[in-house]
């Protein structure tokens, strides 16, 4: 690429969280690792000065994951980037609200010249943007918990699931445990369990009201595992919230923790 083509590029609106529907040449799914539908829409998750860098040989290719259509409203569970292994939300694209589900495995690279043969629909809104690609960092950054304490709690994993499925407005789970480390039988291990809300959810003295029940459900249930100490458990405003007090600190990505079907584990994506 020559250095004009990126001014070229920039005016064309091609940056992170284009939308590309209709594809022209069958090269731009080569690395595809998955069968592909009609209705698939692809959205460029590779950073935007990546995207267009006038050099080609330092930035071959671009980074798109595949977004399916979907007919229902996004599902609670599956809102907010708080589930690890799928994504569902609604945008704005020219105009029309759109409804799609994501997989986090489902991305693929594509050779940069092609942007020169498609055009973009639009883009996911800056908002939608920034909670895909949070959502795809968390499964690089998420915390390994000591197996001692996970075998713990998930003698009551299938109720600590019921409780957490009704904490909907819910964003993250925090968590500090001490010691952070295997310790032998009948050794306790002392927990803090935070859940961090929106300033507006949390405010509103219905839906406080209505999860600081569900609050106390699962301070029940942990109450129930053997040698944990629960010290702690609170409902915490984003807007209260310090970074100094999130970084002692570490995100619960229940998601990962909890027990799931073989076939649920995929592959990462990466270029044949």
């Amino acid at each position: 690429m020559v250095a004009n083509e990126r001014e070229l590029l920039i005016s064309q609106g091609w940056r992170q969280g284009a939308v590309i529907r209709e594809i022209v040449d069958d090269h731009f799914t080569a690395n595809a690792h998955f069968a592909l539908n009609d209705s698939d829409v692809f959205l460029i998750i590779s950073q935007t000065c990546d995207l267009v860098n006038p050099d080609y040989n330092s930035e071959p290719f671009f980074e798109v994951l595949r977004l399916t259509p979907i007919k229902t409203a996004p599902a609670i569970e599956y809102g907010g980037g708080k589930n690890s292994r799928e994504i569902q939300f609604q945008t704005e694209i020219n105009g029309r609200i759109q409804t799609f589900r994501a997989l986090p495995f489902e991305r693929f690279f594509v050779d940069r010249q092609l942007l020169k043969l498609h055009s973009h629909e639009g883009h996911a809104s800056e908002s939608e943007r920034e909670m895909i690609t949070a959502w795809l960092t968390k499964r690089f950054v998420r915390t390994a918990f000591p197996d001692s304490f996970d075998r713990r709690w998930k003698v009551r994993v299938k109720q600590i699931e019921k409780v957490i499925k009704r904490l909907k407005l819910v964003r993250d789970i925090y968590i500090k445990i001490t010691p952070f480390n295997e310790v032998a039988k009948y050794v306790e291990y002392e927990v803090e369990i935070y859940l961090l809300m929106d300033a507006s959810d949390y405010d509103d003295p219905v839906i406080y009201k209505e999860h600081k029940k569900h609050k106390a459900d699962l301070e029940a249930q942990f109450g129930l595992c053997a040698d944990i100490d629960l010290q702690v458990i609170e409902l915490v405003s984003d807007a209260e919230i310090s970074l100094r007090e999130l970084q002692e600190l570490r995100r619960w990505d229940y998601s990962y923790l909890s027990y799931r079907s073989p076939d649920e584990h995929a592959p990462p994506a990466k270029p044949s």
